[in-house]
């Protein structure tokens, strides 16, 4: 390869004969700069020539993913950029000066004139000099200044580390490493803290690059001792903090076999999960319950690799919402071959030590080699914060496996690929890099931990969904940013309104059917995921039969004649079959049945019996109409099931009857010049889903 990762030994300098005999001597400094990624000179590549001792000004930095003067909200930031001369192979190095020495100078190579460097910034005002430097010691330098504004308003994740109840606290790593550096509970905190800041930098530049600015999560931080620099004689700064949670569980139930994600003949493997989430609920603060999710990313460290089962026991790579915490999981199998600190970014995806499955982990058959192994942890790590962000799996980035090719992200060179039997790419150029899919940049856009200090904070709302004539009104009062237009299990095709969310849209089947490809558009069936801001979403499971075939055709007893009647779509879970339930016109009252959830809801006449949707059950809550008032629709509050619910009528609301702060909160008013006649819903031991039946009024 293309650089020499031996450490250069640095001149100390004498000790000078004033110093009193009596005192010790003083440490060396650590080296003004790192030489860890300085290019080899002994390697022979294309040369050029100099007019003079100093380099063209063509030749000084040049960057390409920021402007002088932007503001950015993450602490490093990935920084692309040129240097040197142009259309020529050679290799050379840029070092990052950081604003008025707050932090340690940085080295990263350069590429056939190429480079990405991870900048580290302070909160404020940060003036960098990058200077491109040679293999024959020429130099060249620009400046450029970055605003780094930390967005404290913004939910932040949470970095963990989960031991069991006996753990001594270490992960495997090779011999070769456990020499170097340990295996040691305080390194794996540096390199998963490491980890948690490159994951934000690669964010940011996906985030700009689909078109939303630098926009990216933020870690859960404090000031204490940092260590992203192995060179900082400072040390205390706010940085990412790693919370360390012991289990109650012991190492052994961890690690049984029955747990392991990759067991085949596992009884048990999701439980990891669980247990991860009671270990952070019994933690306590900052875990707890505040009427708002809580984010976390944790590694187990207690995993391990047993090559005589095959298996890699103590792990499970998930993520996903599960009560009040967004969690995912990984083990800390490939650990050994993560970066701790800047300083190692480099050297680390440029390891091509084989990997020796007599102490590690060849995770997927696709971690032959040490960087490789970080490209598949890292980077499924991170696949697993995406779930834990609400990003399904998509048909290509990094939710599917495209982390694959992680190092390519932060790296200008890659080493031999053993999963493909070849040498890895000259040049790594951004197109050649994983990324996250269209569709999860989309989701980011609306999260809350991605909100600009712009942008007002949204309370989630779930959107509704009213077939009408020749289509469907869709309503949200957060605004829609994203339809998924699903065919045969994928995605095909979307709408997108990222930086104008829509209150209304009105669907029509062609208009959905050409925003799909051509062989999916005669396609009977056409599911819809429509999401609003910041987080709700409903599911339409068939639009065509929610349009055209699900239909009620009936007088309703409004004396107009035969009528056609809609249902809108479902809120709670609609799994099972659907109860409809007509109301006659001019009821007098209303009585909701509730305790825990909603039972039922029962319309009473002055001239006729009442009738009944649901069950009587739970308490009774009556709620007289007054002379001329007209229901207009419902408030709901569900989840995994409907938990309460407030009628709305023309001129005021009842209280929600059920379950108040359970699930989330939908209305069900039907679009303008229609009126309800009636609600269909799964009925189980209680309401289960419940959705309106109207008509044109």
């Amino acid at each position: 390869m293309m650089f020499s990762f031996k450490k250069k030994k640095e001149d100390a300098g004498s000790q000078g004969s004033s110093r009193a005999p009596s005192r010790a001597p003083s440490p060396t400094p650590p080296p003004h700069v790192n030489h860890d990624t300085r290019p080899n000179t002994s390697i022979q590549h294309q040369s050029y020539q100099y007019s003079s001792g100093v380099l063209s000004n063509s030749y000084a930095p040049r960057f390409h993913n920021i402007h002088d003067g932007d503001t950015v909200h993450e602490r490093i930031f990935l920084l692309h950029g040129g240097a040197g001369p142009a259309n020529t192979q050679f290799d050379a190095s840029v070092v990052i000066y950081h604003h008025i020495d707050s932090f340690p100078a940085q080295r990263w190579p350069v590429a056939d004139g190429y480079f990405k460097a991870l900048v580290h910034l302070q909160p404020g005002i940060n003036n960098l000099k990058v200077e491109y430097e040679d293999t024959h010691g020429e130099k060249d330098s620009s400046n450029i200044t970055i605003h780094y504004v930390p967005l404290l308003q913004n939910p932040p994740l949470h970095l963990a580390v989960i031991l069991g109840s006996d753990s001594p606290g270490t992960f495997d790593s090779p011999t070769y490493k456990k020499e170097r550096e340990g295996n040691s509970l305080d390194l794996a905190i540096k390199k998963v803290r490491m980890a948690g800041y490159m994951m934000a930098a690669f964010t940011d530049e996906q985030m700009s690059r689909n078109g939303f600015g630098h926009r990216t999560f933020r870690l859960h931080e404090e000031y204490d001792k940092d260590t992203l620099s192995n060179r900082d004689g400072k040390g205390l700064r706010t940085t990412a903090k790693v919370h360390v949670i012991r289990s109650t569980r012991t190492v052994a139930e961890i690690r049984d076999p029955n747990r392991a994600q990759q067991n085949p003949k596992g009884k048990d493997t999701g439980s990891l999960y669980g247990i991860a989430l009671d270990a952070l609920k019994a933690h306590g603060f900052p875990f707890e319950d505040k009427g708002e999710n809580v984010m976390v990313a944790a590694i187990f460290i207690d995993t391990h690799w047993d090559k005589k089962q095959n298996l890699i026991l103590g792990h499970a790579a998930l993520g996903g919402g599960g009560d009040y915490i967004n969690l995912a999981i990984f083990g800390s199998h490939s650990l050994h071959a993560w970066p701790s600190c800047l300083e190692e970014v480099v050297p680390c995806f440029m390891d091509e030590t084989r990997t020796n499955t007599d102490m590690v982990a060849n995770d997927a058959n696709q971690s032959g080699s040490s960087f490789e192994a970080l490209n598949i942890g890292m980077g499924a790590f991170m696949h697993e914060i995406g779930h834990l962000l609400g990003c399904p799996h998509q048909p290509y980035g990094v939710m599917l496996r495209d982390y694959v090719c992680w190092n390519r992200t932060f790296m200008t060179r890659e080493g031999y690929l053993t999963r493909d039997r070849k040498p890895g790419l000259r040049l790594c150029l951004p197109e050649n890099e994983c990324g996250w899919h269209r569709l999860d940049v989309l989701r980011f856009r609306a999260h809350p931990a991605f909100r600009s200090p712009f942008e007002n904070r949204v309370f989630s709302s779930t959107p509704n969904v009213y077939p009408v004539e020749n289509g469907a009104f869709v309503t949200s009062v957060t605004g829609v940013y994203l339809i998924e237009i699903h065919v045969d299990g994928e995605c095909r095709g979307h709408l997108e309104y990222p930086n104008h969310p829509q209150n209304t849209i009105f669907l029509y089947e062609d208009d959905l059917r050409e925003q799909l490809p051509q062989k999916y558009r005669n396609k009977d069936k056409l599911k819809l995921e429509i999401l609003s801001v910041p987080q709700g979403q409903v599911t339409v499971d068939d639009f065509v039969r929610l349009t055209q075939r699900d239909l009620i055709h009936d007088t309703f007893e409004r004396r107009r004649g035969v009528l056609t009647g809609f249902r809108s779509a479902q809120l709670g879970n609609s799994n099972g079959p659907l109860t409809t339930t007509i109301f006659p016109p001019d009821p007098v009252s209303i009585t909701v049945y509730s305790g825990a959830a909603l039972d039922g809801v029962e319309y009473f006449y002055s001239d006729r019996p009442p009738v009944l949707f649901g069950k009587r059950g739970g308490h009774s809550n009556e709620f007289k109409l007054q002379m001329g008032e007209k229901i207009m629709g419902y408030y709901i509050r569900s989840g995994a099931w409907v938990d309460g619910l407030q009628v709305i009528t023309n001129n005021r609301r009842s209280d929600v009857f059920g379950n108040k702060n359970g699930g989330s909160g939908h209305e069900l008013v039907p679009p303008q010049g229609y009126e309800i006649v009636g609600l269909s819903g799964n009925i189980q031991a209680w309401v289960y889903s419940i959705g309106i039946v109207y008509v044109a009024a």
